[in-house]
């Protein structure tokens, strides 16, 4: 009986956190999530594969009404288009409109680039009771070389090769005093001068006599 109890608990357990996670993604406005859809046999998007700074995603409609899945990248808040004067066509959305991919019982393949992540949401077209908030997909990062100092404030060990994602160097390695990083997208590179390329370009070991006249 005992056992019967506590499996019963655990039980109850999993199905309160299942609840609550699910509970915590939903709205009034968008009352579904993508897992739940694809349970449900509704409108939603499946990855079909990713890599460095790319995604496959498969748009899927399950009926024969259009139900419109919008897409965006990095989060980046700038790529809403100019279509419908650039406002969402469900009047409830406030933050823009974005590309969209629009089916009706079939589905579409794309591969859409990222530096990080690729977010869709469907809250236009469809049914109600099946629109869902932004739902997040991840890439591969991309690896930037960097050479980091060892230690970090003086460099008096030489460096380390390390490669790394652009997200690990903007939010860690940029605050290292030493370390020479390369310029990337909107990064303008750390210690980027003469001396530091050339250490960057012997894979981060200091020919002689460069490391002994860098400024420490």
């Amino acid at each position: 009986m005992k056992k019967i109890l506590a499996s019963l608990f655990v039980g109850v357990l999993i199905l309160e956190l299942s609840a609550g996670s699910i509970f915590a993604e939903v709205n009034p406005i968008t009352p579904s999530t993508n897992d739940i859809n694809r349970t449900n046999g509704w409108a939603h998007v499946d990855q079909l594969s990713k890599g460095v700074g790319t995604t496959d995603l498969k748009f899927i409609s399950t009926r024969n009404f259009y139900s419109c899945f919008e897409y965006r990248t990095d989060g980046d808040t700038s790529q809403v288009i100019l279509e419908n004067g650039g406002n969402n066509y469900n009047a409830n959305i406030t933050d823009g409109l974005y590309p969209y991919y629009c089916q009706k019982n079939n589905y579409r393949t794309a591969t859409i680039t990222a530096d990080e992540y690729v977010e869709v949401r469907m809250v236009f077209g469809a049914e109600t009771d099946e629109r869902f908030d932004w739902t997040k997909f991840d890439v591969e990062s991309a690896l930037i070389k960097i050479c980091h100092a060892k230690p970090p404030l003086t460099a008096a060990n030489g460096y380390e090769l390390l490669n790394i994602s652009k997200n690990a160097v903007k939010v860690g390695h940029s605050n290292h005093a030493k370390d020479i990083i390369p310029p990337f997208d909107d990064y303008s590179g750390k210690n980027w001068d003469s001396q530091g390329q050339v250490i960057w370009n012997n894979d981060c070991v200091a020919p002689s006599g460069i490391l002994q006249g860098r400024k420490m």
